[in-house]
């Protein structure tokens, strides 16, 4: 992601300019960062909704994109070496397997703009939280909101048919 820097005020050219990063080798940028990489939420039930679009392109293994298309939901397996595009205001949910990896861009957001952690249920298709919040931190702040969502029963439960929305559990490569 180009970051912005600043010109001396002494510069001709004294303005606020994109800094250009070099090119990278993924394959070996990934290899040399593989020790940090977090695993997936592997989620199937929690969808994320927000106002622009997103584009995936799997590297390594096969992968589930899970759309709320009208009032229903349908899987899409992106399998390695694919490409998928989602529209914006499409909420859809990620369901990465162990040892998947995959790039995803998306725009920056800009401070304050809120995003949307919805949950449906399985059961039934019914909604059953939209929460929308500020994520400035999306290490702290999609955490904190994931957590306290399946901390509180009342909230996980689905007022149409009364099934609770589980937990995400790692998930199995798809075949």
């Amino acid at each position: 992601m180009p970051t912005l820097t600043k010109l001396p005020s002494s510069s001709p050219k004294a303005r606020t300019v994109p800094a250009v990063q070099s090119p990278i080798n993924l394959e070996k940028w990934i290899e040399e960062n593989r020790e940090t990489f977090k695993p997936p939420v592997s989620n199937r039930y929690l969808y994320d909704g927000r106002d622009s679009e997103e584009y995936f392109y799997q590297l390594k293994g096969d992968i589930k994109v899970r759309i709320r298309e009208g009032d229903r939901i349908v899987d899409h397996l992106v399998r390695e070496g694919e490409t998928f595009f989602i529209p914006p205001n499409v909420p859809h949910a990620p369901v990465r397997p162990p040892d998947t990896i995959g790039v995803v861009v998306e725009r920056r957001r800009p401070p304050g703009e809120h995003v949307h952690v919805i949950f449906y249920c399985e059961n039934c298709g019914a909604l059953v939280e939209d929460i929308d919040f500020d994520c400035a931190d999306i290490v702290e702040h999609f955490s904190k909101t994931m957590l306290d969502f399946w901390n509180d029963d009342a909230r996980r439960t689905c007022k149409k048919c009364g099934t609770k929305v589980p937990q995400p559990q790692p998930v199995k490569p798809f075949k």
